[in-house]
Order: structure tokens, then C-alpha cells, then sequence
């Protein structure tokens, strides 16, 4: 999957779950300074982190993700998305 095809995988995911965008690319330098992982997938545009209104671990939101072949983290205050098996 390229960044481009999930870019409108998330956006889908989001508008349905009223989901929004808090972190998706980034460089380097913005990775070091936020002490993101050093192979993060934000680094090349496959990694997004999003909160729902209601932020809590929500299981349908994951399997809806799944849905989408995205693969949904929960990290306490938001989740990432990233393409699934990646």
C-alpha cells in the first residue's frame, strides 16, 4: 500500500468515525523531538495517529479499520493506524 492509498484509507475511516488527525508524516528532526520510534512509519507517510470523540479503546473502531486493511494501536489518548501486516 502507498502513502497515497492510505491516506484515503484513514480519511474514509475517519469521516465515518468522526476520528481526528493529530500526527501523520513527519521528519526526522519532528520525530527525534516528539521521541518517536527511530523507524517509525510516520517517516514515510504510512503511520497516522488519530483521536476519536469519545477517546477510548473501541473495538469496533478497530475492526472497522481492519475493514479497511489498516491496523489500528490503541496508545491510551489516541490511536495510530497503519497498513495492516506492516
Amino acid at each position: 500500500m502507498d502513502s497515497i492509498e492510505f491516506a484515503t484509507r484513514c480519511i474514509l475511516v475517519c469521516l465515518k468515525w468522526r476520528a481526528s488527525v493529530t500526527s501523520w508524516g513527519r521528519t526526522v528532526k519532528r520525530n527525534d523531538l516528539i521521541h518517536g520510534e527511530p523507524n517509525s512509519l510516520h517517516l514515510i507517510w504510512l503511520g497516522m495517529d488519530v483521536v476519536l470523540d469519545v477517546m477510548e479503546k473501541n473495538l469496533e473502531f478497530e475492526k472497522d479499520c481492519s475493514k479497511f486493511k489498516l491496523m489500528a494501536i490503541f496508545e491510551k489518548d489516541h490511536y495510530h493506524l497503519q497498513p495492516a501486516g506492516v
